[in-house]
C-alpha cells in the first residue's frame, strides 16, 4: 500500500470519486469519524512542513464539510454520545467531526466556518486549556527549540533510548527526544522544557518571528468556555500530551483521569470522551484502553482508521486523519472506507 499510495492518490481515488462510486460505498460499521488537527490561521505563511502539515486551510475544511454535508449524515457530539451510552440509533451514513490539540485558531479560524455551516465539532483539549496562561503542545515547541539550537543536547538530562539519538537524522531524533521526554512525570517535563528555552536563549514558549501565536498558541480557559458555549462538545486530552505507553501506569492514568476531571471543573459540564494523544498502537494499547474506561469516559478514540482486530470496542474508536494535503477525492476514499478495505485486502 505505501508504494501505491500515489497511484491511489492520483488516479484510482479520483477516478472513483467522479464516477460517484465512493458516494454508495457505506463506511465500515455505518458510520465514520474524522479528525482534525487545526486550522492554518488566516495570513500564517508556514514555518516547518513537518509541523503544519496537519493544518487544513480555512477553504478546504468549508469544502470538505459541505462534501459530507451533500452525502453524509452529520452528527452533533450529543447524538454520538446517545449512541455510545443508550444505543440509540445513527443515522445511515453517518458522520461525526472531531478536532485534537485546542489550539487557539479552531476558536479563531475553525469555528466561524462550523457556525457558517451550522455543524457541530467534537474538540479534544489538554488541561493546559483550564488555565489563563498561554501554553504551547510541548512537544511542537522541543521540536523549534531543537532546530534553533541544532547542537543542542537534550538527551543529558533524560532516559535514554535505545538508540543513540545522535546517529539520527533530525525528525528520528526529535522523536527519540519525545520518547524520552515522554517518561518523566509532567511536572519535572515542564521543569525540562523551562531549562532547554533557558539553553535556546528563549524567555517564552512562542514568539519567534516565524511562530504565529494563532498556530502554536493553546486555548485559555475563556476561549474554552466560549467554545463549548457556541455548541462544541470538549473532549479531554490527558493533562499534557505525552506518549502514554512510555508513561507509568500511576502517571498515565493521572494523565487520564485528571484531565477529564480539570476540564469538568472548568467546563462545568460532563466530559465523556478521551483522544489518546497521538492515537497510533506504537503510543497506545491495552493498558491506556483500560484506564480510559476506568476513568469514567464512554469512549475514546485513536488517531487512526484501525487498530487490531477490534472493530466494536467504544475505547478504541477509529478515526480519519486528515492532513493539510488530502485532495478531496483522498479524502472521501477514507471517509467511506475505502481505504481501510484495501489496506485489509494486501494485508498492510
Amino acid at each position: 500500500m505505501r508504494l501505491a499510495s500515489p497511484i491511489l492518490k492520483r488516479a484510482v481515488y479520483p477516478a472513483l470519486h467522479r464516477l460517484g462510486w465512493l458516494d454508495r460505498t457505506m463506511p465500515i460499521g455505518g458510520y465514520s469519524v474524522v479528525s482534525y488537527h487545526g486550522v492554518a490561521p488566516a495570513g500564517y505563511s508556514g514555518g516547518e512542513v513537518f509541523l503544519d502539515g496537519n493544518l487544513v486551510q480555512a477553504d478546504v475544511l468549508r469544502q470538505q464539510i459541505q462534501f459530507l454535508k451533500s452525502r453524509y449524515q452529520v452528527l452533533h457530539p450529543e447524538d454520538f454520545r446517545a449512541w455510545i451510552e443508550r444505543g440509540r440509533q445513527l443515522p445511515p451514513r453517518a458522520v461525526l467531526l472531531t478536532c485534537d490539540d485546542g489550539l487557539v485558531n479552531t476558536f479563531t479560524d475553525m469555528l466561524p466556518v462550523l457556525q457558517s455551516e451550522a455543524v457541530a465539532c467534537l474538540f479534544f483539549v489538554t488541561a493546559a486549556s483550564c488555565g489563563d496562561e498561554p501554553g504551547t503542545l510541548w512537544y511542537e515547541e522541543l521540536h523549534q527549540l531543537m532546530r534553533a539550537k541544532p547542537f543542542i543536547r537534550p538527551d543529558l538530562q533524560l532516559p535514554m533510548e535505545k538508540d543513540p539519538a545522535s546517529s539520527l537524522n533530525f525528525q528520528a531524533r526529535w522523536w527519540s527526544t519525545v520518547r524520552s521526554a515522554s517518561r518523566l512525570d509532567a511536572k519535572t517535563r515542564a521543569d525540562w522544557m523551562s531549562q532547554m528555552r533557558r539553553d535556546c536563549g528563549r524567555t517564552q514558549a512562542f514568539g519567534s518571528e516565524r511562530c504565529s501565536e494563532r498556530r502554536y498558541r493553546l486555548l485559555r480557559a475563556a476561549e474554552l468556555r466560549q467554545l463549548a458555549d457556541a455548541g462544541m462538545t470538549i473532549g479531554a486530552h490527558t493533562l499534557s500530551h505525552p506518549v502514554l505507553s512510555l508513561c507509568s501506569e500511576e502517571e498515565a492514568r493521572r494523565e487520564i483521569q485528571e484531565s477529564k476531571i480539570n476540564l469538568e471543573r472548568t467546563l462545568g459540564r460532563s466530559v465523556w470522551a478521551l483522544a489518546y494523544p497521538f492515537g497510533n498502537p506504537s503510543t497506545m494499547g491495552e493498558r491506556e484502553v483500560r484506564l480510559a474506561r476506568e476513568a469514567g469516559f464512554a469512549c475514546a478514540f485513536l488517531n487512526v482508521e484501525r487498530w487490531g482486530a477490534e472493530q466494536s470496542n467504544p475505547f478504541a474508536l477509529p478515526r480519519t486523519h486528515v492532513t493539510g494535503d488530502m485532495t478531496l477525492p483522498e479524502f472521501a476514499a477514507h471517509v467511506s472506507g475505502v481505504h481501510t478495505r484495501l489496506q485489509r485486502a494486501v494485508g498492510s
